[in-house]
């Protein structure tokens, strides 16, 4: 959870109060500050009965200048509170891409509309004495213009019956494509921040003061410093507590796992006793699986946003999955193919789909891809198992043939293709060793990134196949599909295969893939928790692995 200072009027008009507030809330912790910009005479008219209190409390565009100045030197982010569309246009000038706007203006069109003609602009939207219509006219206006729903009661202090933290649960409910937020105008300093934490909320907002003793104006819901500080200090540790959205094991819990699981005694599976030594149940049962019982998880789902319903579009004379299951039943090796869908129902037609064409069908966790192949693993008994996603339609069943012979000659626990264009091969995991990265996991909701964990794990026998090829910046070939324009590339490189498009193999195709465009080196992966790696990075430390086994093949 972010925490916002929020400064309002409580600068009275003092632009030096106002950079000097600023400083308290670098030194509080705080990770923005926000101020409220006006240009008053498009904000109210004269007969207002405020208007001339905000003539004298408020600031001129170029002293905000100032402070913007000020707080890229500080390091502090600002978020403006745009109040009229002058003030928008100006902050849109000075180059902001998360701007505030205030609840009263959630119905103010001409302010709205300005807002989505207006390129990367994302929004903070208050909603302080909005009813549910309202909300919905903003973001029926808005839309993806909006990053959080900032919930909020408007009196100062607010009373706790008032704060109605339920509300956040309201909007998750009803707009649930969007974070939520809290204007916290209470004066706690602990419990209400942490349950606001505990909701979910992505920003919490306190208003900040040097003193209260001096009367600026809301100086009646505004912190001291050392209570900003203090409440920022108290978020930070409790927040550990929070943890991941999952149920998985700490690795402080898994020690107590061997101690205290029953095991499996003497290869007696109707005997599970407390004992130092042995497996327990479901590590004892993987271990009897065959690791020449090897099954592919074709991992898919209906939820692409860069595509939609990528998997079930037309391809060839059938559609993207069906063409993808028929090449992978083209494998020697492999015992069973299995279409590996979620239990959700936006991805019930893709396994009415996969039934009808009498595809083996599995329903899975929507989210832990692990979770999906470990299930399906145990479900079938496969020694090993493949993961190969939907959305690549030139998976190469002989290059998955050769990496099921490579593990299970040298009886490996990973194996993978080196060097070889995006979208040609799979990975192929022992489902023993699938359990052991499972348990060593922090956050299996992570697990769509499962080659990092394999990556960053170096005990694990690995093997690779290196494809040895003429052709330049080959692995930089990406023949996976994301967006419309990977699906047309794909199915024109299809046309060019000579004979049966299903039947077709990597060196087939080597000529044609010769003219089709790299990706950029430098291009930036996105990682969890926040981390990236650039593209070539991340090849070169896939083919500098140590691999136990490495087989060149060459072309």
């Amino acid at each position: 959870m972010k925490i916002i200072a929020e400064s309002a009027f409580n600068h009275n008009g003092d632009l030096d109060y106002l950079i000097a507030l600023s400083n308290t809330a670098k030194e509080t912790g705080a990770d923005y500050f926000t101020v409220q910009i006006m240009d008053v005479p498009s904000f109210c008219v004269k007969e207002y009965s405020k208007y001339d209190i905000y003539i004298e409390n408020s600031f001129t565009f170029s002293q905000w200048d100032q402070l913007i100045d000020h707080c890229k030197t500080i390091d502090l982010e600002l978020i403006p509170c745009v109040l009229d569309i002058k003030s928008l246009d100006y902050c849109i000038g000075k180059g902001f891409g998360l701007i505030k706007i205030h609840a009263t203006d959630i119905t103010n069109k001409p302010l709205l509309d300005k807002i989505v003609q207006s390129k990367d602009l994302k929004i903070l939207l208050e909603t302080q004495c909005a009813t549910h219509f309202e909300i919905e006219y903003a973001v029926s206006t808005l839309k993806e213009k909006i990053h959080c729903i900032i919930h909020g009661f408007s009196n100062y202090p607010t009373e706790v019956e008032d704060l109605n933290l339920n509300a956040l649960d309201y909007i998750k409910t009803y707009f649930p494509e969007y974070s939520i937020g809290l204007a916290d105008h209470s004066l706690d300093i602990k419990e209400i921040p942490l349950m606001a934490m505990a909701k979910g909320c992505e920003y919490l907002e306190k208003h900040i003061t040097l003193s209260r003793n001096n009367r600026n104006f809301d100086w009646q819901v505004s912190l001291y410093p050392n209570e900003f500080a203090a409440m920022v200090n108290t978020i930070k540790h409790y927040k550990k507590a929070l943890g991941f959205f999952t149920k998985h094991p700490t690795k402080t819990e898994l020690g107590y796992r061997n101690v205290m699981y029953k095991k499996v005694i003497d290869n007696q599976e109707d005997e599970l006793k407390r004992a130092d030594k042995g497996q327990d149940y479901i590590e004892y049962k993987i271990s009897t699986f065959d690791l020449n019982n090897v099954g592919i998880a074709l991992i898919s789902r209906l939820k692409s946003k860069r595509l939609p319903l990528k998997v079930i579009k037309p391809f060839h004379d059938t559609i993207l999955i069906d063409f993808l299951y028929k090449r992978l039943s083209l494998s020697k090796r492999v015992k069973k193919v299995v279409l590996a869908t979620s239990y959700l129902n936006e991805d019930k037609e893709l396994y009415e789909l996969g039934i009808e064409k009498g595809f083996n069908c599995f329903k899975g966790h929507p989210e832990s891809v692990i979770d999906r192949m470990l299930s399906l693993a145990f479900r079938e008994g496969f020694g090993a198992i493949f993961r190969v996603t939907g959305d690549n339609p030139f998976t190469d069943p002989v290059l998955i043939d050769e990496m099921v012979e490579l593990m299970t000659i040298n009886d490996l626990d990973y194996v993978r293709v080196n060097n070889v264009p995006f979208g040609v091969s799979g990975e192929l995991f022992s489902t023993r060793y699938l359990w052991k990265l499972y348990l060593e996991m922090d956050n299996p909701m992570n697990s769509e990134y499962l080659t990092l964990f394999v990556l960053n794990d170096t005990n694990a026998r690995k093997g690779c196949i290196d494809i040895d090829v003429k052709i330049k910046d080959f692995r930089f070939i990406n023949l996976s599909i994301d967006y419309e324009e990977d699906l047309k590339r794909a199915y024109a490189l299809l046309k060019l295969i000579p004979g049966d498009p299903y039947t077709f193999k990597l060196q087939d195709i080597l000529s044609q893939l010769d003219e089709l465009n790299r990706e950029k080196q430098d291009k930036i992966i996105k990682l969890p928790e926040g981390e990236q790696i650039k593209f070539v990075d991340f090849l070169d430390k896939l083919a500098n692995q140590n691999y136990t086994v490495r087989k060149k093949i060459t072309y």
